[in-house]
């Protein structure tokens, strides 16, 4: 009977520290900020050239990775990264992107801190139709997973294909496009 109460007494433990490792796993997120309407009024100004974004991550989480990528020449291609500790990172973040340009906001109890992309090459002044896909929900973030936060594409055929966030936007048949995307990594950035 000890011997079955040992057992049974080491099972619950592992299934314990199981759940509590896939709920850890389950909290870290990325998700549309919530403002009150008269926040939202006045972003509507940026005609949804920027968005806000809240992150939560766990203490597994060492270091941060945003790499904007551009179509060209019929594949994508890193155009810019940021990159350093979490805790630069902040928990909420804004991004303004435009068909040729990139800004990143981090924003903390201290203020904010931009980085900057002009010049992409999205090449999207030879698009019939023009599109776009943004964390518009909770979803998760897994570690050293890149997730796309915002995808916009160009096409010069009569249609385009929507697909959900969470695909891989390499894979979406387009001939213009700039792509941003967030990667949390239990490893540290030397």
């Amino acid at each position: 009977m000890k011997k079955f109460m040992c057992v049974l007494s080491t099972l619950l433990l592992l299934l314990s520290m199981c759940a509590c490792t896939s709920q850890k796993q389950a909290n870290m997120t990325i998700r549309p900020s919530e403002f009150s309407k008269e926040t939202k009024d006045v972003l509507d100004f940026f005609d949804d050239e920027i968005q806000f974004f809240d992150i939560q991550v766990d203490d597994s989480v060492k270091s941060h990775s945003m790499v904007v990528w551009v179509y060209q020449n019929g594949e994508w291609k890193e155009a810019g990264r940021t990159q350093g500790e979490i805790k630069f990172l902040g928990n909420r973040i804004a991004i303004r992107l435009t068909e040729n340009s990139y800004d990143l906001y981090t924003v903390d109890e201290t203020g904010t801190t931009k980085y900057s992309l002009p010049a992409l090459e999205g090449n999207f002044e030879k698009s019939t139709a023009k599109g776009g896909e943004i964390v518009n929900r909770e979803i998760p973030l897994e570690l050293n997973k890149e997730t796309p936060i915002w995808v916009k594409i160009g096409t010069d055929t009569n249609s385009m294909s929507v697909g959900d966030i969470t695909e891989d936007f390499r894979q979406i048949d387009c001939n213009a496009g700039i792509a941003v995307t967030l990667t949390v990594s239990d490893k540290t950035i030397e």
